[in-house]
């Protein structure tokens, strides 16, 4: 017999005219979301007008329906609830005649169904009035739209402070010697700093405004500002993006997510280790966080739903945890986990530059990796307890998979890109085709075989992000178009005085200077900004220059506020905020935030050993 012949679960849904004529791979999904649930008698399923958040099959038992106008109906072996496919209400109010045994739909589970077949919330629409017995029905009044947010306090202050503050910098930049350009192009940075910390537009709205506020001025030409929309990164970013995507909506992370499942075992701690390992697995070949992020978030999203894990709770914001971690803890480890880790090497002198773009970048920082990886494990033990969850149930999942059958030729197409992207990024220097050809060719491929049609590259492509982070490299370049990372060099060099040649307080004046001017950079501009400052000064002290570069690369990972991480900002924009506790979420980030602190002055002592210092 088949796994499909021998749940009982999945003989029930086949057998309800309302799922029939569903695939097999939608049936999978909706079988994970089935919870089977017992109610004694008198308890009420629900009432009239309450929010519409499941529908129930009966199992066993009778429920009593009371219309609207009192007529009572008895329904055994049967459904009610069909208000949650289409109505934010109840209709009418259930309650159990007898000991029940029910199968719960939550109203996600219905919503993605009716997604997925044409008609469904329409045939629900029409048992629910059959049942009823053509009885004149009062819908519950539909939600109203959400009205513009009014105008508080604090966005009061963001625009006063954005008026006074930027004009009062330029002459601050005038008085220290900034050319005007520079002291006009600072005043425009500080805007579009405001804007963030106040929360007065969308993230990746100040980065536009700068751009546009620049060309308008005429203080950088349009091939500079500019430059990241015809740039490789670009082409990398929509590549990376729309393999991302092709992975979500072919059903391939959801085949993974329960094959990760049934195979690994039934621990919180082994979930979140697979992710956090597949982060670290992409950081040697995948120089930029927000790629490994967006290959990661489609397995996250899936494996909330496959674990049922609650909106908010433990479970799914240290799943968050792990997934954020994975794709960014390791990125300073290594010379080719950032893209600004390359850039700042060619700063070193040419013997050191061979010595550290090979493994020894990593050997240099082992204690810091093995460190911060400790760290994570015990916060996310301590911050997110495990909730005590119910066992997995193993054979239903094998039926999902029995269900999902051979791969279909959307998730051959989606693997194949996967795998061709990894294996030629991985093989970079023995092929020497840049990243952003490589996207590229994975970008065609999926759109040339439609993977991706015209819909998904609109509507699935995380197109805010994307400008975001383009809008922030037009910035990076004309910063250096100004000049203005040399001038800011010059002035804080004189600064670090109180070194004195000691690794102690240079690690401090390295956390302080990236700090600083991370407020207003993204970071990897932010980390080479700080690189040009810290160079010099570590040369003068004795200190091996390695260590002023590699913390910056640490440091820079350090933000307080959602638009100073662009991998934050990213996991917003996809909507993820419901699915864990942003709260715990940012108490854990500070925690690892400390962290890059505390395993900076625990490798003292290996660097001591290494010859370093």
């Amino acid at each position: 017999m088949t796994p499909e012949e021998t749940s009982p679960l999945l003989q029930r849904l086949k057998a309800d005219p309302l799922f029939s004529g569903i695939s097999n791979s939608t049936m999978a999904r909706l079988l994970g979301a089935v919870e089977e649930v017992c109610l004694p008698n008198g308890e009420y399923l629900y009432r009239h007008q309450d929010k519409a958040a499941y529908l129930y099959l009966i199992e066993t038992g009778e429920v009593q329906l009371t219309t609207p106008s009192g007529r009572e109906i008895t329904l055994a072996e049967a459904r009610c609830g069909e208000e949650a496919v289409v109505m934010e209400g109840y209709v009418c109010t259930a309650q159990a005649q007898t000991e029940l045994r029910l199968l719960r739909i939550p109203r996600a589970a219905l919503a993605d169904l009716t997604k997925a077949k044409p008609g469904f919330g329409s045939e629900a629409v029409q048992a629910l009035l059959s049942r009823v017995g053509g009885e004149p029905i009062h819908l519950p009044a539909p939600v109203k739209a959400a009205k513009g947010s009014s105008v508080g306090l604090s966005d009061i202050i963001g625009w006063c402070t954005l008026l006074v503050l930027p004009p009062l910098l330029y002459l601050l930049c005038r008085s220290h010697g900034f050319t005007t350009q520079g002291a006009i192009f600072s005043a425009i940075l500080a805007a579009t700093v405001l804007m963030w910390v106040f929360t007065l537009v969308d993230e990746f709205i100040p980065p536009l405004v700068a751009l546009i506020a620049t060309l308008f001025i005429g203080l950088a030409p349009a091939p500079v500002a500019l430059a990241g929309f015809s740039s490789p990164g670009m082409m990398t970013l929509i590549g990376v993006f729309a393999l991302s995507a092709s992975i979500g909506s072919s059903g391939l992370s959801y085949r993974l997510m329960l094959k990760l499942l049934y195979l690994l075992p039934d621990r919180p701690v082994w979930q979140q280790s697979t992710l956090l390992a597949g982060g670290y697995l992409l950081s040697p070949i995948t120089p930029s966080g927000n790629s490994r992020l967006s290959l990661l978030l489609p397995l996250y999203r899936d494996m909330l739903d496959g674990l049922r894990l609650p909106k908010g709770g433990a479970g799914a914001t240290a799943l968050m945890a792990a997934t954020f971690s994975g794709a960014m803890l390791f990125s300073p480890m290594l010379a080719t986990s950032k893209s600004s880790n390359i850039t700042a090497v060619n700063f070193l002198p040419l013997q050191i530059q061979e010595q550290f773009l090979g493994i020894y970048w990593l050997v240099g920082s082992c204690v810091a990796a093995v460190g911060l990886t400790l760290i994570h494990l015990i916060a996310v033990r301590m911050l997110f307890p495990s909730e005590n969850p119910q066992p997995l149930p193993k054979d239903r999942i094998r039926v999902q998979l029995a269900l999902l059958g051979s791969m279909t030729s959307a998730e051959r197409i989606a693997l194949t890109g996967f795998i061709f992207f990894l294996a030629a990024s991985a093989s970079v220097s023995y092929h020497h085709i840049p990243p952003a050809w490589i996207a590229g060719c994975v970008l065609i491929g999926l759109l040339i075989s439609g993977a991706l049609g015209k819909k998904a590259f609109r509507d699935q492509l995380d197109w805010p992000m994307v400008f975001f982070l383009l809008g922030m490299d037009g910035i990076t370049r004309i910063m250096d178009h100004l000049g203005l990372d040399v001038v800011l060099a010059k002035t804080m060099t004189a600064w670090f005085g109180f070194v004195g040649g000691k690794i102690e307080l240079f690690i401090l004046a390295a956390l302080a200077t990236t700090l600083v001017i991370r407020l207003a950079l993204p970071i990897t501009s932010g980390m080479l900004v700080s690189a040009i400052i810290l160079l010099p000064v570590a040369e003068a002290q004795g200190i091996h220059q390695w260590i002023a570069i590699f913390m910056t690369a640490m440091f820079s990972d350090i933000w307080f506020k959602p638009y100073q991480s662009s991998q934050y900002t990213q996991v917003l924009s996809q909507g993820l905020a419901s699915r864990y506790d942003q709260g715990g979420f940012m108490r854990y980030n500070q925690v690892m935030n400390l962290a890059r602190v505390v395993v900076a002055y625990l490798s003292i002592p290996y660097w001591k050993w290494l010859g370093l210092l």
